[in-house]
């Protein structure tokens, strides 16, 4: 109740509680449509788009393995190395994914089954090549000599036997390899390394090294007590043998060689050697076909005459 001052009269005011307004998201709420129908195409579009991404990634020819690149291919078969490619792509997993998309082809696994597959394959490396190829590049070992226990082995570069050795293939008539024969005839199992480098310098640069120091050629025959001796017997085109230390340079051993024959062998001399020894430092060992013939025959007189001595008593 109010007074007004100037009449004098009294106003009676109504009072009336307000009207509760709306807040601002309260109206927005009740002006939007029902969401539900939006959301259901939104989830189709959704399922459209995921449905149509695996088709293409998995199932359509866009992405399906059509050209093989094989490179690097010298001494084996291009067709035997390309049909075991192509049997890593071929079929299906899960019954209804094909092997062959590009996306799916493992190249850690085709590497490691051409790896194990072909002994012959030191390295392999694969490479993508979208949409639809594949690069495939090989290394093949460098065969280098055949080692030779109970079986004959080919052994690479690197000193691992990668394979029993085949001596009418065209890979060891071709390169005429060289071969060692291990006395000891201790297994070799395939894959594993069974000599080391420093070994395998020595015996390749033997042969060069004794004609160019000495004017003598040797056979591409060696032998060796075994893997650990560190020594090689070899034989001289002139029938007589020469055994080295691979603990000593060649050059020394050559060295120590041409002048031993050139100050104690004469030509003549040569012919009767049975072998020279250079496994000592600075020192020379060897020995005549005669001195052996001479010690059987003093052997067979001693044993006559002890057998007449018999008789006598």
């Amino acid at each position: 109740m109010f007074w007004n001052k100037k009449k004098n009269k009294r106003v009676e005011i109504e009072l009336r509680a307000p009207k509760k307004r709306r807040s601002f998201f309260e109206k927005k709420e009740d002006d939007l449509p029902d969401p539900l129908f939006p959301r259901m195409i939104f989830r189709l579009l959704v399922f459209v788009f995921i449905g149509a991404t695996a088709y293409v990634l998995f199932f359509s020819p866009f992405l399906e393995v059509k050209t093989v690149s094989l490179r690097g291919i010298a001494e084996l078969k291009y067709e035997d190395v390309y049909r075991k490619i192509n049997e890593n792509f071929s079929g299906k997993y899960l019954y209804f994914i094909p092997k062959n998309n590009l996306i799916l082809i493992s190249k850690n696994k085709t590497e490691r089954n051409l790896l194990e597959s072909f002994k012959k394959i030191s390295d392999v490396n694969i490479r993508k090549n979208f949409p639809d190829g594949i690069v495939v590049e090989i290394t093949e070992r460098e065969a280098l000599l055949v080692w030779c226990a109970n079986t004959c082995y080919i052994i690479d570069n690197n000193g691992y036997a990668y394979t029993e050795a085949d001596f009418a293939s065209e890979e060891i008539r071709q390169n005429n390899l060289l071969s060692i024969r291990d006395d000891s005839g201790k297994p070799v199992d395939i894959g594993r390394r069974v000599l080391g480098e420093d070994y395998i310098d020595f015996i390749i640069s033997l042969k060069e090294e004794v004609l160019r120091g000495s004017g003598i050629t040797i056979a591409n025959e060696y032998r060796t007590g075994s893997r650990i001796a560190e020594e090689v017997k070899v034989r001289t085109e002139e029938g007589w043998e020469i055994y080295f230390s691979s603990r000593l340079p060649i050059e020394n051993s050559v060295r120590t060689l041409k002048t031993f024959l050139d100050k104690e062998i004469d030509q003549e001399k040569r012919s009767k050697l049975e072998y020279i020894d250079l496994r000592a430092e600075n020192k020379v060992y060897y020995k005549f076909k005669e001195e052996e013939k001479e010690e059987n025959k003093d052997q067979e007189n001693t044993e006559n005459n002890s057998e007449n001595k018999e008789e006598k008593e």
